[in-house]
């Protein structure tokens, strides 16, 4: 048995080692919808104001934004919605929701400080001059239902913590590229982020929705810190943390809608997340090589096929054992059965995105 083949052996134990310890993380760490907290207990005592950047009319926007407006209207808290050119089309969807809305919305229109990020340029221009304790931000793609603003506020009854972030999964359109896009998210980037937090504990925030309490924003350099950053969920955390505020994960699993696009555009966005990943987190970002066990499967088939045909029976087995651990945490990942088959589809697409990411330049959302 050559070295090369010993090496592969390695990756194979040690990538399903990874996959069976953060596939246990999501359970730790995550609550499935039937079980999400609910905000049961009384939020703190705070201000709270939600803020949402917008940009663009894609199908998801109006049903996304009207499960943000329905969550502020039933716990009255004040909704700032912000986007940067007075023609953008996210306008006419708020102007709809407006209409059949009693609850009202702030809308700030306009295109904020110089700077390389323009969401948080954008953040910026809204909450100018807004008051409030805790800022409740998240992206135009994300759905929320019942108990999110009570779940996200909650820890800030401690007053020593300064931001809480959560988990999300996406949703897919019924096209095969939008299904392997949630399937790459869902399998491989939510497992990864619970186990990341369950061995280092949370030194990070997922974008999709972030609160963050005023003072210790102010404390960590406000939102034009991160004007020149790709990472800012990553950079507002650390910096947050940075200036002496504890940070806390909420197991609410909000919902990341994924429309339906062309193959390019969906290994194009992936590809930037891993960018930005490798620019914030390098040596974990090539830690990542150890969680692709169905390549290092295939590898070992093919370095052996010669000898035996029955190695092909080796990745089929791997993609086995990976239905078996995923299966049991289908409600919380949003699988179905339909989504099993494309398993090694998704695996290979991660691999290409993680390959792809080693090079080029992080760009911001």
């Amino acid at each position: 048995m050559t070295a090369a083949i010993v090496a592969l052996d390695g990756w194979v134990v040690s990538a399903l080692a990874y996959r069976w310890l953060a596939i246990r993380a999501v359970g730790r760490l995550c609550a499935s919808p039937s079980s999400a907290p609910r905000g049961e207990t009384d939020p703190p005592s705070l201000r709270i104001v939600a803020i949402r950047p917008l940009h663009g009319a894609p199908a998801w926007l109006e049903p996304c934004l009207e499960s943000l407006w329905q969550e502020s209207a039933e716990t009255r808290t004040p909704l700032v919605l912000g986007w940067v050119d007075s023609a953008d089309p996210a306008a006419e969807v708020v102007a709809r929701l407006q209409a059949r809305r009693s609850w009202p919305a702030e809308i700030r229109v306009g295109s904020g400080p110089p700077g390389d990020n323009p969401k948080v340029a954008n953040m910026i221009q809204m909450t100018s001059g807004v008051h409030a304790d805790v800022l409740l931000q998240s992206d135009a793609d994300v759905r929320v239902g019942p108990g999110y603003v009570a779940a996200m506020t909650a820890p800030f009854a401690d007053p020593d913590i300064g931001l809480t972030t959560c988990p999300y999964r996406s949703v897919p359109g019924p096209g095969l590229a939008s299904r392997l896009d949630a399937l790459v998210t869902n399998t491989h980037f939510l497992p990864s982020a619970c186990l990341a937090v369950e061995i280092e504990g949370l030194h990070f925030g997922l974008g999709a929705t972030i609160a963050v309490r005023t003072s210790a924003l102010a404390r960590a350099g406000g939102l034009d810190a991160l004007l020149r950053t790709p990472a800012d969920d990553y950079m507002l955390a650390r910096n947050v943390e940075a200036a002496g505020a504890r940070l806390a994960w909420v197991p609410l699993v909000v919902e990341h809608e994924v429309a339906d696009q062309s193959w390019r555009r969906v290994f194009q966005r992936h590809l930037r997340w891993a960018r930005v990943t490798r620019h914030v987190r390098l040596w974990g970002y090539c830690g990542q090589l150890v969680t692709h066990g169905g390549i290092a499967c295939m590898m070992v088939a093919a370095s052996l096929l010669t000898r035996s045909p029955a190695w092909l029976l080796l990745p089929v087995a791997w993609w086995l054992m990976q239905m078996l651990m995923l299966w049991p945490r289908r409600e919380t990942l949003g699988l179905r059965a339909g989504d099993l088959p494309l398993l090694p589809l998704a695996d290979v697409l991660a691999f290409l995105v993680f390959v792809g990411g080693i090079v080029g330049r992080a760009e911001p959302s």
